[in-house]
């Protein structure tokens, strides 16, 4: 990967484009966009395989973060809480769905890369096709 800093922004060139950041939103991503969405995009793409390998039907899946950082200390990430909803049919129970949780955790390569220094969280939970929602 090659990137240039010019100015309030830095440029990667990768695979699939140019990805600007910059601490500014006006002029990129901001780097905490870019972690966020790094660990939530290895997640939310293994969340996907194991769903399918375990033949686990579903519509479509929606995950939220939260953040906690510390102001006081260089604004680090604390805690880092993820809620994937399953949109589905079929409720999952609540076994299946903390042990597929549990399998994201342990498989993610971008939580593993991290869980050391930052409390994190994953749970799953069903939203259904035909009622009220979550």
């Amino acid at each position: 990967m090659k990137f240039i800093i010019e100015n309030e922004k830095i440029s990667g060139d990768l695979g699939f484009g140019s990805l600007p950041i910059s601490p500014n939103e006006r002029n990129g991503f901001r780097p905490f966009e870019l972690f966020l969405s790094s660990l939530t995009g290895c997640s939310g793409n293994l969340l996907r395989i194991i769903l399918t390998k375990k033949h686990v039907p579903y519509q479509s899946l929606e995950i939220e973060v939260d953040a906690v950082r510390n102001p006081y200390d260089s604004n680090r990430i604390e805690k880092l809480s993820f809620t994937a909803f399953v949109h589905t049919e079929e409720a999952l129970l609540a076994q299946q769905a903390e042990k597929i949780a549990h399998l994201v955790v342990k498989n993610c390569g971008m939580i593993q890369s991290v869980i050391n220094t930052i409390d994190i969280t994953f749970t799953i939970q069903s939203v259904p096709l035909h009622g009220k929602g979550r």
